[in-house]
């Protein structure tokens, strides 16, 4: 089982950063995520997001706001060369009105070497960690 672990400094406080994070059924983050769709609430809800056979379906597993972490999994839609995805993140404080957020996870390769599959992984986390800055910049 591979891991990997992503951190980045955001330009926002460690509240507003994990109001973000926190809300796991709204992804306005996302381009095109307000076309996103939830099915429950809470630990076990899930977020649907792309269009019908296309579909990613993430599932909220934990959510602990004292330690400011959630994790959720991805059991059907996964659009990477990985099975058994299982992702965390994590806001916690930095310099002053900064904050920073850790996204880490688990996952086995499928038909690709450990260090490419890490390589994709990470160009999407990185990816999305830039729509998260973007969007609180905004």
């Amino acid at each position: 089982m591979a891991h990997l672990v992503v951190r980045e400094e955001i330009d926002a406080t460690e509240d507003r950063l994990w109001r973000v994070v926190a809300d796991f059924g709204n992804v306005r983050w996302i381009p095109g995520g307000e076309s996103a769709r939830t099915e429950g609430s809470g630990p076990g809800m899930v977020r649907i997001l792309g269009a019908e056979g296309a579909e990613i379906r993430e599932r909220l597993e934990s959510r602990d706001d004292s330690a400011r972490t959630i994790v959720y999994t991805i059991p059907t839609g996964l659009r990477l060369p990985i099975t058994d995805y299982r992702a965390t993140m994590t806001v916690r404080s930095a310099a002053e009105r900064r904050s920073t957020l850790e996204w880490s996870c688990t996952f086995t390769p499928a038909g690709i070497p450990e260090a490419e599959a890490k390589a994709q992984v990470e160009n999407l986390y990185r990816m999305m960690i830039g729509w998260i800055r973007d969007y609180l910049a905004s």
